[in-house]
């Protein structure tokens, strides 16, 4: 039978089918004359589980590359003249025994096909059920058919009009009841009484065949090949599912790698920026010839782009300074501009003040003030600062750049503080993010443009170079694990594609059987993880969507998602299942169907 049907080449001999030798070794031309002439009908029946059964019927013409409509006419042809027309769209997972093997019987008649090789058809069924199958074997034979049929049965033998038995490999008989013929002349059933019908015959059916209707068509179509990998898909929803399932957690884990990456790297800057040294300062002496006067030097440099605050000190010798209930002896300040914002500090101020210092106003340390026993800030106390009087603004309660602070005075802007000469003074600055390195450059040329080289400028180094790599190595480091997660879900979706195409292996065999090429069963298995494989990368990214919503408000960071994710989802699912379903494509092309026909 396997020799008859181009599943199997003979040891020895040669196989002539129509007058010309044939191999099943030729590969895609044996296919392909399985595909035009050769019909099947097996014991195990070998209908496509759980899809319509028109798709069973179906299944040689679209490996023969026929049209939609010509094959849903040809199938509900074929379909209504083995009396199921009403169950054509029925999954045969629910047909009986009978009904399943009439379908098969249904798949040959609309192929056209000129010889019908039946492997033990009646064998699984009941008597009533095996003498329908024979019937239609026997209307098939009448329309011009051959058929041969291989049984145990001595009934269905009797059936025969030609009976050649084999014993252990061996010829035993030929014969040939009377009033049988080798070339039967396509008849009426009812004129037709004898069961010569079921020789060999060396004619095919009159019918015309689709291959002289659509010459060259033998490529399936694309839209066919994948409604055909969908509807396989579809019918194995457990099996799918757990596919689809490994492709959406590596998709899952990828898209929450890159996500987070993305959220981790913004995270790292934020931390960078909100920590990052943004402190500028720059000295010099008020005896450098074209200075500018010190009172408009801070709105002069607030100008500047990237500058945030600034404030000219100008420290004062030691001085007394006292309240009514004690005097300390240390070292004041005079501030001009921003002194709070620029000095970073911290500041309980008095309820009707509010803004930088002005001229008879101070901000006492917090430390001072209790050695001085001030009163109330509410109530305006004042102190004396070498017997000039200053009205308390403020309490500094902290002061990072200046920690000295807290235990001295700063007191506003005062004309006389050149009146005794050149002093040193200090400039303080506060820059945006980033921007520290720009005003340190731009502050001498500001302040004094004819001699900007007698001013000593203090910048933070530049953290640029650091934060990238710091922020590299966040995402090497997620990309590794992303890489990681997608070997493993590469590795694990291969090997359950190779388990489905195990138990998958009578179908491939009759696949094979009926015209499909070895390019194309792989292409069928490739197709079909690609499919589950995007269907599991669009839940993928909505497990990923979640997960980085879950770790990022967990962490109170600012999730940033890309609308770059949405297609690499769909691509890494892509990817994912058809690299896990390549394996498996190979083995599928490879298997023998005259082997697998038989598990």
């Amino acid at each position: 039978m396997n020799i008859l049907g181009l599943l199997d080449d003979a040891t020895e001999g040669v196989y002539l089918l129509e007058g010309h030798e044939t191999r099943a070794g030729d590969g895609a031309r044996a296919a392909g004359v399985r595909a035009r002439t050769i019909g099947f009908v097996f014991q195990s029946f070998h209908l496509l589980e759980g899809r319509a059964a028109r798709d069973s019927v179906e299944l040689n013409l679209l490996y023969r590359g026929v049209s939609r409509s010509a094959r849903t006419s040809k199938v509900l042809r074929a379909i209504d003249s083995v009396g199921l027309r009403g169950l054509a769209t029925q999954s045969t997972s629910t047909l009986s025994g009978g009904q399943r093997q009439r379908i098969a019987i249904a798949r040959a008649i609309a192929g056209d096909a000129k010889l019908i090789l039946a492997d033990e058809p009646t064998g699984n069924l009941d008597s009533v059920n095996a003498s329908r199958v024979l019937d239609e074997l026997e209307r098939i034979n009448c329309d011009g058919a051959t058929v041969i049929v291989v049984t145990h049965s001595a009934e269905v033998a009797e059936r025969a009009g030609r009976v050649i038995r084999i014993a252990d490999g061996e010829l035993v008989s030929d014969e040939r009841k009377p009033g049988s013929a080798d070339t039967p002349v396509p008849t009426k059933r009812a004129e037709s009484p004898s069961y010569s019908s079921l020789t060999l015959s060396n004619s095919g059916p009159s019918g015309g065949n689709d291959e002289k209707a659509e010459p060259g068509k033998r490529r399936i179509r694309f839209a066919d090949m994948l409604r055909d990998a969908w509807l396989s898909v579809l019918s194995r929803k457990v099996q799918s599912f757990g596919q689809g399932l490994a492709v959406a957690i590596a998709v899952g884990l990828t898209i929450t790698t890159l996500g987070l990456s993305a959220s981790a790297s913004a995270q790292v800057s934020a931390t960078f920026d909100a920590h990052l040294n943004r402190e500028v300062s720059a000295t010099w002496s008020t005896a450098v010839k074209h200075s500018l006067p010190l009172d408009v030097i801070p709105a002069k440099v607030e100008d500047l782009v990237g500058v945030d605050a600034a404030a000219v000190v100008v420290d004062l010798n030691v001085s007394t300074v006292s309240t009514f209930a004690e005097a300390r002896q240390i070292r004041p300040h005079v501030a001009f501009g921003d002194i709070a914002g620029a000095a970073r500090l911290s500041i309980d101020e008095a309820p009707w003040h509010s803004g930088p210092l002005a001229a008879g106003e101070a901000f006492v340390g917090d430390l001072l003030a209790k050695d001085l026993k001030l009163s109330s800030i509410d109530g305006a106390p004042t102190i004396l600062v070498d017997g000039d009087t200053y009205m308390v603004a403020g309490l500094i309660t902290a002061s990072s750049r200046l920690p000295l602070l807290r235990g001295e005075v700063v007191v506003g802007p005062r004309d006389n503080v050149t009146s005794q000469g050149s002093v040193d003074v200090t400039l303080l600055t506060v820059t945006a993010p980033g921007a520290a390195q720009q005003v340190a450059r731009q502050v001498p040329a500001t302040l004094n443009p004819y001699q900007p080289e007698r001013m000593t400028v203090v910048a933070p180094t530049d953290a640029t170079q650091l934060r990238g790599q710091v922020e590299q190595g966040v995402q090497a480091t997620l990309t590794a694990f992303t890489l990681l997660a997608l070997i493993v879900a590469i590795a694990a979706l291969m090997n359950a594609t190779l388990l489905a195409v195990n138990s998958r292996r009578g179908e491939i065999g009759m696949r094979k059987a009926l015209g499909a090429r070895n390019r194309q069963i792989g292409e069928l298995i490739t197709v079909e993880s690609a499919l589950v494989g995007i269907v599991g990368g669009a839940g993928g990214l909505v497990l990923g969507m979640g997960a980085i919503l879950v770790v990022t408000v967990t962490q109170r960071w600012s999730p940033v998602f890309d609308v770059v994710l949405l297609p690499v989802a769909l691509l890494v699912g892509l990817v994912v299942g058809a690299g896990g379903g390549g394996l498996a494509s190979i083995r599928a092309a490879r298997l023998r169907p005259a082997e697998n026909l038989r598990n």
